[in-house]
């Protein structure tokens, strides 16, 4: 799933910089020319990314590669240390920012101190904030949002401002029938348990959390058949189990 969760991110990433920065895109004719093949090979290039609960740093690699800057928070100390020496093998990865042992809440703490002596703190947050497979395991999704939305980059005229990226469980029949009974009582593809259908949430439910942030897009991601290769897609149609959405600060 992570190819194209990454994929989905790039793509409106992407989008967002070309309708902040119209005139440039023009300017270029459509000719290639060495920024923008950098641009293509590193397309995150210049930009901080946040990683929340980045697990064994799967995500945060990915990122790394892509050119972004990545701090990644975990609340466990011994997964993010693993992530770390993972990290280390790759010299475009070793540079990513494990926090071990703190939470996204830990994190915006630790930030609001450091914004409120500097003048410029927009600058000190997020481009790319992303809680991916996360909510559904948060004991407290309300702080976690509001943690994670803190970070975020506000738009101003010079910067469009940051995208936060959610990817959960939607709560539905289909929900239940695929992702616990199918996986985890048929399949086997992940432990009995792993999933609790009560804490998947719909698109709706999501927004509702994400006070102080507009959606901007939603796509489902669907596993292809014959399924046992795991090998996704992403579709705009069918968000009825997993799904990745898109938000953004309001507008003032």
């Amino acid at each position: 799933m992570n190819p194209i969760r990454v994929q989905y991110m790039v793509e409106l990433l992407g989008q967002q910089q070309q309708q902040h920065h119209p005139r440039e895109t023009a300017a270029t004719g459509g000719q290639n020319t060495t920024n923008e093949s950098s641009s293509e090979l590193l397309p995150l290039q210049g930009l901080r990314a946040l990683d929340v609960g980045c697990g064994g740093g799967l995500l945060s690699e990915s990122l790394a590669r892509l050119g972004a800057s990545v701090t990644s928070v975990d609340p466990s100390i011994d997964v993010a240390r693993a992530a770390m020496e993972h990290s280390r093998h790759d010299k475009r990865t070793s540079t990513i920012d494990y926090r071990g042992g703190m939470s996204v809440e830990d994190l915006a703490h630790e930030m609001s101190l450091q914004n409120d002596s500097d003048n410029n703190n927009n600058a000190l947050l997020f481009d790319v904030v992303c809680i991916l497979e996360v909510i559904e395991h948060a004991t407290d999704p309300h702080s976690l949002m509001e943690a994670a939305t803190s970070l975020l980059k506000r738009p101003t005229d010079e910067d469009p401002g940051g995208i936060l990226f959610v990817s959960t469980i939607n709560r539905t029949a289909k929900s239940y029938a695929i992702a616990i009974v199918g996986a985890e009582h048929v399949t086997r593809m992940v432990p009995v348990g792993t999933h609790s259908w009560d804490t998947f949430r719909s698109t709706q439910e999501v927004q509702a959390i994400a006070s102080g942030l507009v959606q901007i897009d939603v796509c489902g991601m669907v596993i292809k058949p014959p399924f046992l290769d795991m090998s996704w897609r992403l579709d705009p149609n069918d968000t009825d189990v997993n799904w990745i959405g898109a938000y953004q600060h309001k507008k003032v």
